[in-house]
């Protein structure tokens, strides 16, 4: 039984050892994904990383033959999508028939990255020329994503706009320049865009104004695109403007006002709400410690006259004192998105973070070695002050705006 157990034992160990061998050779990973891709029959990413694989180790073959196997795979696939996509009468076929050629072309710029490689194993596959087809088709798409845009100008409302905006930057990625479409973006984009006008967040005034502060700073450079947040200086500075007094203009009452004022679209209202749970300590105390350790050692002569040492071992013991230290403060800040011209609310939701502090150490009397090893490594601490109630608000109103702006940017790109 003994050298069944020490057999699979070994076994197992064998086994552990040459999965993770795969881990420690270059190109194992893209190989692998390869893999996985051609399973999955995306032939295309299955040739791009075999291709990966093959430039980090040019003697896998079987990542050498994985490759070519999804690169015909992948022109074959692509040649059948040009025949059925030039079946279709409409002009949407123009951008589809582009980037299938684009993928075609990627696929030759690929095999021509390594083909001294491939051809180093007598494989005479030659990437082919699709400029020619690219070159057609890319004022066709351009002129589609054009019209489109065309199209969506006509109508008044900003989700039309946006529509329009996004084809005429379509058109611009298959032609640069095309027509006059970066001046029909800059339009469309104009008509686009709303202007969110931030209003005094209602809570503890240190927290709220950070969190208002902060929250343009953290605006992502796409949801600025169609997305103007106003700050507090900004209303400020246009209220001023129109000489207005901004004292008891900002109530619930006058929200369509301030919004029109400020030429806001929409109006963005909140309340914090702010829970602490203090500090506390939790002892446990007389935590006994028992280990059986070496406490001396004793020469003696063995059977054979020779001169040997034997280790004395005893029981010791130790008490040990176990503390933790713990405190959280959590914030909820429910917010309302209202529209100007209607007053009607858009859309609200509420947004949750918190801030904890946990310590833990301990103290021990009698023998050290009694210890284990957790609280061995507990002794070597002291107790810490928590912070506190202030400072751990702020720390979790330093997660807030993120979170914040990343919802309204989810709400604004639906």
């Amino acid at each position: 039984m003994r050298y069944v157990i020490k057999f699979s034992f070994l076994l197992f160990s064998a086994i552990i050892i040459f999965s993770s061998c795969g881990l420690f050779i270059k190109g194992f990973n893209e190989y692998k994904s390869a893999k996985n891709y051609h399973k999955q029959r995306n032939f295309y990413k299955a040739t791009i990383y075999a291709s990966k694989s093959l430039k980090l180790n040019a003697n896998n073959k079987k990542a050498l033959y994985l490759f070519e196997k999804s690169y015909q795979s992948a022109l074959e696939l692509n040649k059948s999508k040009i025949k059925n996509f030039e079946k279709i009468e409409s002009d949407s076929k123009w951008p589809k028939l582009y980037h299938v050629y684009d993928e075609l072309k990627n696929l030759g710029n690929e095999l021509e990255s390594i083909q001294s490689i491939t051809m180093s194993y007598g494989l005479n596959l030659l990437p082919q020329d699709y400029s020619e087809e690219l070159n057609r088709l890319s004022p066709l798409a351009a002129e589609y994503h054009y019209k489109r845009g065309l199209e969506y100008r006509k109508k008044r409302e900003k989700q039309s706009q946006k529509n329009a905006a996004n084809e005429f930057i379509s058109a611009q990625e298959f032609v640069p320049s095309y027509k006059n479409s970066k001046q029909m973006y800059e339009e469309a984009r104009a008509a686009a865009l709303i202007t969110l006008l931030i209003r005094p967040f209602e809570g503890k005034q240190n927290l709220v104004n950070y969190i208002r502060d902060q929250l343009m700073m953290v605006q992502s450079k796409k949801s600025k695109e169609f997305l103007k947040i106003i700050t507090r200086d900004q209303m400020f500075t246009i209220l001023e403007e129109q000489r207005l007094q901004l004292s008891g203009m900002v109530n619930d009452n006058q929200i369509v006002e301030i919004g029109e004022l400020s030429a806001a679209n929409h109006i963005l209202s909140a309340s914090l709400v702010t829970t602490h749970r203090p500090s506390e300590k939790i002892i446990s105390e007389d935590i006994e410690q028992e280990k059986n350790v070496v406490v001396r050692r004793e020469k003696y002569i063995d059977d054979d006259g020779e001169e040997k040492v034997k280790k004395i071992k005893e029981n010791v013991y130790a008490t040990v004192d176990y503390y933790k230290k713990s405190a959280e403060s959590n914030l909820s800040l429910t917010y309302q998105i209202t529209d100007v011209n209607s007053g009607e609310l858009i859309y609200s939701n509420t947004v949750k973070t918190n801030s904890k502090f946990f310590h833990e150490w301990a103290t021990y009397k009698g023998d050290k070695r009694a210890l284990s090893t957790k609280y061995k490594n507990l002794c070597r601490f002291k107790e810490e002050f928590a912070p506190s109630k202030s400072e751990l608000h702020m720390l979790a109103a330093q997660k807030l705006p993120k979170k914040l702006m990343k919802k309204i940017s989810e709400h604004y790109s639906n």
